[in-house]
């Protein structure tokens, strides 16, 4: 493998850089205009190369999609590592550009036996689309109801406005119920993602949406380990400094996808109130280690993150581990 290309993808755009050109090309679906340029650049062996790229959600799906239908190699950096690379080049500024360069000189800390082609997961995919539009629909349900309240403090509303508003409201409402049952029967209409659901279910504190968001990122990324889960769900530590400045002290990199957040915070904010190991831990911090309630909030999604993926990982339900004194205070 002689031709490398750092990626740096967006909602509208994807900057690539080969170590020479930089080019930029819109992140469209099918992404004929990335193939065109890579075929007038490359000419017949426009797909012996190798695609560097950080997984970011549903900016990196096309890209993704297309190495694997065009059996292009490609090496998906964690979101950790770029980050602590990019420190050590020295890279002050963050751009699209500054990205792409910084992911293509990471070829040179790979081996070629590092790359692979990405294989696509159909039911991943689904759950994909799924979770995308009832996120869509979610949003939009959110911004109607503080609209609906906003009016009942402004004179001059009519009934009819209000009365179509909130007809709308509902029929959001039910729209968003449909969806998480549809999503439901995609992940039991097959054997495999029907026993993941399940015992990502038997975790008390964990609803469907939270079950199936947690499915959805455990399939698209089934070789990650602990640390590059929590990575990319953006809940790993980072620390912003300038010189001798330090900048807020450590907070977690937000990276990743922002509704696996969502959920994952309200599924913990449940799960203080119903699971005693989740419970255990949250008091543990603020009351032992006096921990801001925000902070051991953050500590304990992450909790249940690893605790999810280890349900995953090893297809097994919930239990709590009696035999140990302390099961819950470990990280």
């Amino acid at each position: 493998m002689t031709d490398y290309i750092g990626i740096d993808g967006s909602k509208q755009s994807l900057e690539l850089w080969d170590g020479t050109h930089e080019e930029e090309v819109p992140n469209e679906r099918g992404l004929a205009t990335l193939k065109k340029l890579l075929k007038k650049r490359y000419g017949t062996n426009w797909n012996k190369g190798g695609f560097i790229y950080e997984p970011t959600g549903p900016y990196s799906n096309e890209l993704r999609e297309f190495a694997a239908e065009h059996e292009v190699q490609v090496y998906e950096v964690n979101p950790k590592k770029s980050a602590n690379f990019a420190k050590v080049l020295g890279n002050r500024s963050k751009t699209d550009a500054i990205d792409a360069k910084m992911l293509y000189s990471f070829h040179l800390l790979l081996k070629e036996s590092e790359f692979s082609i990405p294989e696509m997961d159909e039911r991943a995919e689904q759950l994909g689309a799924y979770l995308g539009s009832y996120e869509m629909i979610q949003k939009t349900r959110t911004m109607l109801a503080n609209h609906v309240h906003s009016l009942e403090e402004k004179s001059g509303v009519t009934r009819k406005l209000k009365e179509s508003l909130e007809k709308e409201l509902k029929y959001l409402d039910a729209i968003e119920e449909q969806l998480e049952k549809e999503m439901e029967a995609v992940a039991e209409d097959h054997e495999e993602t029907r026993e993941d659901l399940h015992n990502l279910l038997s975790v008390n504190g964990i609803g469907v949406i939270s079950a199936m968001s947690l499915l959805y990122l455990f399939r698209t990324y089934p070789g990650a380990n602990r640390n590059e889960i929590t990575a990319l769900a953006g809940l790993d530590p980072g620390r912003r400094q300038s010189g001798s400045s330090l900048n807020g002290g450590r907070k977690i990199s937000r990276a990743g996808d922002p509704m696996l957040r969502k959920v994952l915070y309200l599924a913990c904010m449940n799960c203080i109130q119903h699971n005693e190991c989740i419970r255990t831990f949250y008091k543990h911090l603020v009351s032992d280690h006096h921990k801001k309630p925000n902070v051991a909030l953050v500590a304990c999604m992450r909790k249940l993150l690893l605790i999810a993926h280890h349900l995953y990982v090893t297809k097994s339900k919930y239990r709590t581990l009696e035999h140990d004194a302390n099961p819950c205070l470990s990280s």
